[in-house]
């Protein structure tokens, strides 16, 4: 299995002044952030005719073949996702535990307290209405898929291993290349699964590292039965420089 990790699309959220500018609970890609999906679809679509062996392509150059597409069900990701999809001509898959560190949340300050609001994520009557093509990996509830608040510290690890889980077990031991569409921290939170980084560790802010991912960026992964290897981390050659984001 090959297993790419994509960033989503610049979103609203990335863009915002500080304070000046309200956080959304679950943003939206910006004109840019659809550009920028819009070509990275484009890059996974090249491919390059000839006879190449299949185990000795480390950068993509003849192409990416994808035969399995995944996204989580914030908006960001899904759009990202579909503007993908129709160009690879794949189905989507929506995964609810593929989501970003925190969940759909808002925080607000009373009084010297902070209180966290209860929202519920995208639901089926949003996903039939403007992704009607995307197929769900497990059902979600019908007030969305979010269950309210913010995530606690101790479960976005859990969560990535039980991502990877299952993945692995869908998919490991075949040639399949499988994309999924996900998060700068959750992303972060799959890399230590992947690779048994301080699993005990549950909070990615106390290791003394972090990693840079750009938006639309990509990162493969070759599992082999012995091991996982690392081909590389974090591509945007394909954007222009004003699209770097």
């Amino acid at each position: 299995m090959q297993l790419y990790f994509i960033r989503h699309g610049q979103s609203t959220n990335n863009v915002r002044d500080g304070d000046l500018t309200p956080r959304s609970s679950d943003p939206e890609l910006t004109e840019k952030g659809v550009r920028q999906a819009e070509l990275l679809a484009e890059f996974l679509a090249a491919s390059a005719p000839g006879n190449w062996d299949p185990g000795d392509d480390p950068l993509n150059r003849r192409g990416f073949d994808l035969t399995h597409l995944y996204c989580s069900l914030m908006k960001r990701a899904i759009h990202t996702g579909n503007i993908i999809a129709q160009r690879l001509n794949l189905p989507l898959f929506g995964m609810p535990e593929a989501h970003e560190v925190g969940g759909v949340f808002l925080e607000t300050l009373v009084n010297d307290v902070v209180t966290v609001n209860e929202e519920y994520g995208v639901d089926e009557g949003f996903l039939a209405t403007n992704y009607p093509n995307l197929i769900l990996t497990q059902p979600i509830p019908r007030s969305g898929w979010w269950r309210g608040g913010k995530e606690n510290d101790n479960l976005p690890q859990k969560r990535a291993q039980k991502v990877l889980d299952w993945l692995r077990q869908r998919h490991a031991s075949t040639d399949d290349r499988v994309a999924i569409v996900t998060h700068g921290g959750f992303y972060n939170h799959l890399l230590r699964a992947m690779l048994h980084i301080s699993p005990e560790e549950p909070d990615n802010r106390k290791l003394g590292y972090r990693l840079v991912y750009n938006n639309c960026a990509i990162s493969r992964f070759d599992f082999t039965d012995e091991r996982v290897y690392l081909v590389y981390h974090n591509r945007a050659e394909y954007l222009p420089d004003d699209l770097i984001t």
